[in-house]
């Protein structure tokens, strides 16, 4: 057992992290979606501005739903907090369809070498 002197903390978040970044499709998602948020800030006013939103629906819209994010209204410390909700958010959702796009890499890899063999 070479396993069982190293304990495995989070598995399933290592799976996660490995199928976001595993395959050339998952990774060029997120390569794009990296490229597009300095977009947003450099280039505020032009069509491409909310790429990064739009790279990351479906999730990203469910954080419109909830009662704070960026323009609240209340202060500093609701700005900062509803800025960092914001960005954690983004970076969830972005995981989240990296994966999706790493597992149907996956999948067609696989079927196409069981059909091969």
């Amino acid at each position: 057992m070479p396993n069982a002197s190293r304990p495995r903390s989070l598995p399933r978040l290592r799976q996660f992290l490995a199928l976001a970044t595993d395959t050339w499709l998952a990774r060029g998602y997120l390569a794009v979606l990296a490229a597009s948020v300095p977009v947003a800030f450099l280039f505020s006013g032009s069509v491409y501005a909310a790429g990064h939103l739009l790279l990351t629906a479906p999730l990203s819209t469910v954080g419109m739903a909830f009662p704070f994010g960026p323009g609240t209204e209340g202060g500093g410390a609701a700005e900062v907090l509803a800025t960092a909700f914001s960005a954690v958010w983004l970076l969830v959702s972005a995981l989240v369809n990296a994966a999706v796009l790493g597992a149907l890499a996956h999948h067609v890899r696989d079927r196409r070498t069981a059909r091969q063999a």
